[in-house]
């Protein structure tokens, strides 16, 4: 199931920050995206240079000392920033090559500039600062620190040269200039080198944090879907937020429920919840309910989050397990009990039943005393009915399940029932659907309480049979994981005041019965796993519900 009740974590793996030089740079998931930022800071740098170049008087002599060269720079410079926006879109060529390749340009391209501007006095030698530190998008910082070294070493050259072309005392303070910029360049480099470190120690430390956390949400996970309790997260709204595989199992396999609302898949379940928020909530609180009229589930609703913002934990436990428990035991004990009344009972009623008999053969008894033997008779054999129907029970304690395709098995019994009760074709009706459900059941357990549910209809419903319409409808909710089975006839239906002790042991409305035999179907399903249950019908007549658990495939 887990991939229908949970979002798995990814965990970031170590290769993929090795790959092709990203490892030193952690700031940015996508190095590209700085290096596009730079293309268009370049593109805009080439758009400044040609509004000076087409100006009519050149902006703090920017380009006068060599204006040919400087137009050819700058119309150049547009060209290859054009070029690299597109290179960098499509991402080729690779990224160290893009970062280092165009910051070396850049670095030529502005000492041009500055030769063709007379030096650093006109102020564009702080440009360089940028393309220095672009290496560290995609290379170590080695790179960086000996380009800001060679171009520190490039300024100070050029100054030098431009002053032995032409000799003035500006040179002077254009060397000074030029030294102090190359320094700051330096420095700049420097500080950009020990940022990036710390930024990559943090990176590391925040990516070796994301990783446990990411371990400790699937080991969590990974709990939850082990546990052999439901766990349902609903949202104020209703909404389910999340949801493990043991809940998914027991709402009958869900598809898509994520952030769907708890009534699309379990209304009854939705309909204790919204009693729950608006009458007892933030209290803890437990209810039993039978999910799609199915499965029986004991939940607990659990208020997570504060009064504000409040979510809601409900715990699902399938009572079916349990319920078995319970009923082994109950069974022990009732095999306890039948031994005892087999021993204090049925011998003492075995000579009383004899004496009647021997009784009845004399010659000496008048019509009241012959009444009074069969009276004796009638009740004796009455009483042994009752004990070895509990006798029965109790011998059948460990049922064998076996895999029962239900159509199949329904159409094998029907075919039998019909013929030894003489009823016809068109007064038995039988639609499951889907047809190949399979459910797990005592093969003879379920013979004996599907004989006994049929038997009651045709001896209660009507007092002609033949008036008699059973009907057998069987199916599997949706968003359920059983299988359920109606047994319908269209008789007088069973007394309200009636239907509270339908399935007490000895409750009978009629005088010749035991009062057993419902109690006796019902504890066959149990020990089976199955339920049976009474369902009043408005349109009249009777209707036992039997839910079983759907077999394994």
């Amino acid at each position: 199931m887990q991939s229908g009740a949970r979002a798995a974590s990814a965990i970031y793996s170590e290769s993929d920050a090795k790959q092709g030089f990203i490892a030193p740079f952690f700031l940015h998931e996508n190095p590209w995206n700085l290096l596009r930022l730079y293309h268009v800071y370049r593109l805009a740098l080439a758009g400044v240079l040609i509004l000076t170049m087409v100006g009519g008087n050149r902006f703090a002599q920017i380009g006068a000392y060599h204006s040919n060269l400087f137009d050819w720079l700058v119309a150049s410079y547009l060209m290859i920033a054009i070029i690299s926006n597109l290179s960098s879109y499509f991402e080729w060529p690779d990224l160290p090559i893009q970062g280092i390749g165009f910051a070396i340009l850049d670095i030529f391209v502005l000492f041009g500039i500055l030769y063709t501007s007379g030096g650093v006095s006109v102020g564009l030698g702080v440009l360089l600062v940028i393309p220095v530190l672009i290496p560290y998008i995609c290379a170590p910082s080695q790179v960086s620190i000996v380009l800001a070294a060679l171009t520190g070493i490039g300024l100070i050259s050029l100054e030098i040269w431009l002053s032995t072309k032409t000799p003035h005392s500006s040179h002077v303070n254009s060397l000074t200039q030029s030294g102090v910029l190359a320094l700051f360049i330096l420095l700049a480099s420097w500080l950009g080198d020990r940022w990036i470190r710390k930024a990559d120690a943090m990176a590391e430390l925040a990516k070796r944090r994301g990783i446990d956390l990411a371990n400790l949400s699937q080991l969590n996970q990974s709990i939850l879907d082990r546990l052999e309790s439901g766990l349902v997260v609903v949202e104020t709204s209703g909404a389910i937020r999340h949801m493990n595989a043991t809940a998914w199992h027991l709402l009958g396999n869900p598809g898509n429920w994520r952030s769907k609302p708890l009534k699309v898949f379990a209304p009854e379940l939705d309909t204790h919840y919204q009693h729950w928020i608006s009458t007892i909530s933030p209290r803890t609180a437990s209810f039993d309910i039978r999910h799609q009229q199915a499965t029986e589930l004991r939940v607990r609703f659990t208020q997570l989050g504060t009064q504000t913002k409040k979510n809601t934990l409900i715990n699902l436990e399938d009572t079916s397990e349990q319920r078995e428990k319970v009923q082994g035991v109950k069974l022990a004990s009732l095999g306890q009990l039948t031994a005892s009344i087999a021993h204090e009972i049925r011998n003492p009623l075995g000579a009383i039943s004899h004496a009647a008999q021997l009784m009845s053969e004399s010659q000496n008894l008048d019509k009241a005393d012959m009444r009074l033997l069969q009276i004796i008779q009638t009740n004796a054999k009455r009483m042994n009915l009752t004990i070895e129907s509990v006798l029965n029970l109790s011998r059948k304690k460990n049922p064998k399940r076996e895999r029962l395709p239900l159509k199949g098995w329904l159409n094998s019994f029907l075919r039998d029932f019909m013929l030894q009760h003489n009823l016809k074709e068109k007064q038995v009706s039988l639609f499951i659907e889907p047809a190949d459900i399979m459910i797990e059941f005592d093969p003879a357990h379920l013979h004996q309480v599907m004989w006994n549910l049929c038997r009651n209809a045709v001896k209660y419903a009507h007092d002609n049979p033949s008036k008699l319409q059973l009907d057998l409808q069987g199916g599997m909710p949706s968003h359920s994981r059983d299988v359920f089975l109606n047994v319908i006839d269209n008789g007088r239906g069973i007394a309200e005041e009636s239907r509270q002790r339908l399935f007490e042991p000895f409750f009978t409305t009629s005088t010749q019965g035991t009062g057993l035999g419902l109690f006796m179907a019902r504890e066959l399903c149990l020990s089976n796993g199955a339920s049976l249950d009474y369902i009043a019908l408005p349109t009249g007549g009777s209707c036992f519900r039997m839910v079983f658990s759907r077999a394994p495939h």
